[in-house]
C-alpha cells in the first residue's frame, strides 16, 4: 500500500514539473517573439524611405480643370546611391487611380492591367520620374491619382511609398454678373459698387474700368469723398480662360441740398432782410410824423382848422 502511495505521489510531482516546464517554455517563446518584433521594427525604422514628389501641377490642394483640357501629371523621386557599391536595385514608379491593394503593392509593376505608366530606372540611378497625360478630359476623369515608388535595395524599406493628388473636372460655365444698380450720390459722400460672378467656371478675375481706364481689381469698388469728377459709367469685366463678360453701372453725383439751401439764403435772404429793415424804418418815421401833427392839432384847434382849409 505504501508503495502505491509513493508511486502516486511521485507521479503528481512529475506532472507538476511538466506543467511548470510548459509554462516556462510558453513564456520564453512569447518573450522571443516580442524581442524579435521589436528588433524587426527597429531595423525597419533604420531603413531609408523613398519620398516621391508631384512636381506638376504645383498645387497644394485639389487640381481643378474643365472638360476638354489636357491633364499632365509628373512625379519625381530621389534615392541615395553609393557608387562604390554595384549591387543597387532599380526604382519602380507607377500611377494608380484606384485604392485597390494590388495596385499599391510592390508586385503591382508586374500587373500592368491595374497600374498606369510603369517606369523602371537603371540599377545605379539616383533619381527617377513618371508622367501621366490624359488628353481631352471628361468628368469621368475626376479621381484621386496616386504616384507610387518602390525599390528593393537592402538599405530601403520594402514597403512602397506614395503621394496623391485629387483631380476634379468641371463643365465650362459662362460667367453671369450681378452688378449694383445705377446710383445717385451726394457730393462728399462714399459709394460702393459691387460686381459678383456666382456661377462662372473657371473662377473669374473681376476688374473695374471708367472711360476705358483701369480703376480697380476685385468685385468691390469703393469711392470715398465723391465729386462730380467721379460721375460717369463704370464697367465691370469678368474674365477667365475661356470667356469675358462685361456689365456697367451709372454713377450720378449731385450737390449737397443743405449747402445749396444755405447759399440761397445768403444770396436771397440778405437783400430781403435789408429791404424789410428799410421798410420798417420808413413806417416808424411816418407814424412819428403823424403823431406830432396830431399833438399840434390838439393844442391849437384854430391853427388846425386853417391848416385843414389850406390843405
Amino acid at each position: 500500500m505504501s508503495t502505491i502511495m509513493h508511486s502516486v505521489k511521485t507521479r503528481e510531482i512529475y506532472n507538476e514539473g511538466m506543467v511548470s516546464r510548459y509554462y516556462i517554455i510558453c513564456y520564453a517563446v512569447m518573450l522571443l517573439v516580442v524581442v524579435s518584433a521589436k528588433k524587426i521594427k527597429t531595423e525597419e525604422e533604420d531603413l531609408l524611405q523613398l519620398h516621391p514628389v508631384i512636381t506638376s501641377p504645383a498645387v497644394s490642394g485639389p487640381y481643378e480643370m474643365v472638360i476638354g483640357e489636357t491633364l499632365h501629371l509628373s512625379c519625381n523621386v530621389n534615392k541615395k546611391v553609393d557608387y562604390n557599391f554595384q549591387g543597387h536595385r532599380p526604382i519602380f514608379m507607377w500611377w494608380c487611380n484606384s485604392t485597390a491593394k494590388p495596385c499599391h503593392n510592390s508586385s503591382a509593376p508586374l500587373l500592368c492591367n491595374i497600374c498606369i505608366n510603369v517606369t523602371k530606372s537603371g540599377n545605379e540611378a539616383n533619381t527617377s520620374s513618371t508622367e501621366l497625360t490624359i488628353e481631352h478630359v471628361t468628368k469621368a476623369n475626376t479621381s484621386t491619382y496616386t504616384c507610387i515608388a518602390f525599390t528593393d535595395d537592402d538599405d530601403y524599406s520594402a514597403s512602397p511609398v506614395n503621394i496623391s493628388i485629387q483631380v476634379i473636372v468641371h463643365e465650362k460655365v459662362k460667367p453671369k454678373l450681378t452688378v449694383t444698380q445705377s446710383v445717385i450720390k451726394t457730393i462728399g459722400r462714399f459709394v460702393e459698387l459691387v460686381c459678383i460672378d456666382s456661377v462662372g467656371y473657371p473662377t473669374t478675375s473681376i476688374s473695374w474700368y471708367k472711360d476705358s481706364h483701369f480703376v480697380h481689381s476685385g468685385r468691390l469698388l469703393r469711392l470715398d469723398n465723391v465729386s462730380h469728377h467721379d460721375a460717369g459709367v463704370y464697367h465691370c469685366s469678368a474674365v477667365n480662360r475661356f470667356n469675358r463678360v462685361n456689365s456697367s453701372v451709372i454713377l450720378k453725383v449731385q450737390d449737397d441740398i443743405s449747402e445749396s439751401f444755405t447759399k440761397y439764403n445768403v444770396i436771397v435772404g440778405c437783400p430781403a432782410a435789408l429791404f424789410a429793415i428799410i421798410g420798417i424804418s420808413v413806417w416808424i418815421y411816418i407814424r412819428k410824423v403823424q403823431e406830432k401833427r396830431n399833438c399840434r392839432c390838439m393844442s391849437n384847434p384854430s391853427q388846425a382848422e386853417n391848416e385843414n382849409l389850406i390843405n
